[in-house]
Formats: C-alpha cells, sequence, structure tokens
C-alpha cells in the first residue's frame, strides 16, 4: 500500500512530465526534413511553358555559369525558348508536351557576371514574347550541385 507521501510526490512529478511532453512535441515537424529540397531555383509561368527551380551554378563571378532547373511544355506544340543574360543567348527546344531537364541537357553561358551567393535576371523569349526571371547563382559548396560547376574557360 501506498503512503500519503508517495501520491502526493507521484502528482507534483505529473505537471513536470506534461509539461515535458508538451515541449518536445514542437520539436519535430512532418513537413521538415523527410526530403531532400531539388533545388533553390527560381519558378515562372510564361508562353505555355514552366519554368522550375531555375538557377545557374558556378565556381565564381565571370567563370562560366551552368543553367540547371526543368522547363515543361504544356503545350501541343514544339516550343523555342531564348535565355539570355546580359551579353550571350542560349537556346533550348522542347518538345510538345515534354519537358527538359537541364542536369541530362547541358545549358552553360561562357560567363557569369555575378559572384555565387547573387541573384541576377535572365530575360526569356517565346515566340516573340519576353519576360524575365530573377535566379540564384550557387556554386559547388552543396554537395548535390557541385557535380554542375563548369570547368573554368581555357586562358588565351
Amino acid at each position: 500500500m501506498r503512503t500519503p507521501h508517495s501520491t502526493t510526490k507521484f502528482f507534483r512529478l505529473i505537471p513536470a512530465l506534461g509539461m515535458s511532453a508538451f515541449m518536445l512535441t514542437g520539436c519535430y515537424h512532418s513537413s521538415e526534413g523527410d526530403h531532400d529540397p531539388v533545388a533553390l531555383g527560381a519558378d515562372l509561368n510564361f508562353a505555355g511553358l514552366k519554368l522550375r527551380s531555375v538557377l545557374i551554378i558556378t565556381s565564381g563571378q565571370n567563370e562560366p555559369g551552368r543553367v540547371l532547373g526543368t522547363i515543361f511544355n504544356t503545350t501541343a506544340t514544339p516550343m523555342e525558348l531564348v535565355l539570355a543574360d546580359s551579353d550571350e543567348q542560349l537556346s533550348v527546344k522542347i518538345p510538345a508536351l515534354e519537358h527538359v531537364e537541364f542536369d541530362r541537357s547541358p545549358l552553360i553561358f561562357d560567363s557569369t557576371q555575378e559572384p555565387p551567393g547573387a541573384r541576377t535576371d535572365l530575360k526569356v523569349t517565346v515566340k516573340g514574347q519576353e519576360g524575365s526571371i530573377n535566379v540564384p547563382i550557387q556554386n559547388g559548396t552543396f554537395d548535390q550541385y557541385q557535380p554542375y560547376v563548369p570547368s573554368s574557360k581555357p586562358s588565351s
């Protein structure tokens, strides 16, 4: 049989246990940490195309920059997209109702005017329509981007 003293101790312990359990419930969010993010890139819906997770990977300012991300063509017509920075244009053909993933289809600017950590505007042109997408510039600091850092341009 329990003594009144042990019962009192038990009832004093209940609030502490309850508070501990309450505090632990806020430590884990099932939406966080259950998956690896694909990219930190920018999104744009434009002229029947969906640009997703678009960013540029480079080793440094004024070095080659590789575009990463995916472009979905939501139309029944093949499309040509032109991405341009301040001094260069790159063209990509996206088949009807298909997509192009730049991790498999390299698209590389000869130089990146901004350093890693900055953002830059790319002009988007599709069938004569022009738009803009502000994309982040990353380097190989994150392991998932390391394989995509383009090699430096050869010196002349």
